[in-house]
């Protein structure tokens, strides 16, 4: 179970809001989930204040500093030799040039679900937004979008949040399937899914937002929409030269979300899913 691993809490010693650090101090105590610092940054005293922030909850803390081009490696060596349940960082999608972002590099190369915060709102009483890829026939990506649900859902009870759904269809082109060249055709397919998957999974939605994509574009002005605290997103972590040259949703939609961002992988719902359920 996730409730026995402990939580990786990136700061930057350059983020004066500390957003991270808020957001994981309200998590491991909720969870008594003991904490592991990775401090990018020379400055000693603030770093301390750091620990002595969430020690003083009873939060058992082990801090380590790191230079930050070596932050993906720092990160991979802790995975490695310790259970992680949730990296926790505050949003940083910048690039330089044509480089993938840190962001995109810890969604696509590490192997446990990331939250990136961006709000200081709490998620308590807001809205949590699962977006899935509803019009698929991949058994891994059917799968990724059960999990994506079941957490949001679980997420939603918990912070006693209004849960709500995003899906988002291509648009209608020339082919053999006569859906796929009517807009209404294929929208009315979208929301079919959506609820038959909703229906199998015995969970009940407060508003779905179905509209025409790429979901890079889409998803956020649902999210917008919806006024979503929270949105719980998938990657299939696509990597190399494929990753390189086309990217993975979850790393391009990042600039566009204004809520907190929470990246699942496939299977990740299974641990999830009893750590929020304390």
């Amino acid at each position: 179970m996730l409730l026995n691993k402990r939580l990786l809490l990136v700061l930057d010693d350059q983020d004066p809001a500390c957003l991270a650090l808020q957001r994981g101090h309200l998590i491991a105590t909720r969870l008594h989930s003991p904490v592991s610092i990775v401090w990018l940054g020379d400055d000693v005293v603030k770093a301390g204040q750091a620990v002595a922030q969430l020690e003083a909850d009873g939060i058992a803390v082990t801090l380590y500093h790191c230079a930050r081009h070596k932050l993906l490696k720092q990160l991979s060596e802790l995975l490695l030799q310790q259970p992680v349940g949730l990296l926790i960082k505050s949003c940083d999608p910048r690039t330089l040039g044509f480089m993938t972002s840190i962001d995109g590099h810890i969604l696509r190369d590490l192997p446990c679900p990331v939250l990136l915060i961006k709000e200081q709102r709490l998620w308590q009483g807001g809205v949590v937004m699962a977006a899935v890829n509803a019009l698929t026939d991949d058994p891994q990506q059917i799968q990724l979008n059960d999990d994506l649900m079941r957490v949001a859902a679980q997420i939603a009870v918990v912070t006693e949040s209004a849960l709500t759904a995003a899906v988002a269809y291509p648009s209608a082109m020339m082919g053999a399937d006569p859906v796929l060249q009517s807009e209404h055709l294929i929208q009315a397919k979208a929301e079919q899914a959506l609820a038959a998957q909703l229906r199998r999974l015995a969970l009940t939605v407060q508003a779905m937002a179905v509209g025409e994509g790429p979901a890079e574009h889409w998803l956020p002005l649902a999210a917008q929409q919806l006024q979503a605290r929270l949105t719980v997103i998938g990657t299939r972590a696509r990597g190399g030269l494929k990753g390189a040259l086309i990217g993975n949703t979850a790393e391009r939609i990042l600039t566009r979300l204004e809520g907190d961002i929470l990246v699942l992988r496939i299977g990740l719902a299974d641990e999830v899913v009893p750590l929020l359920n304390q």
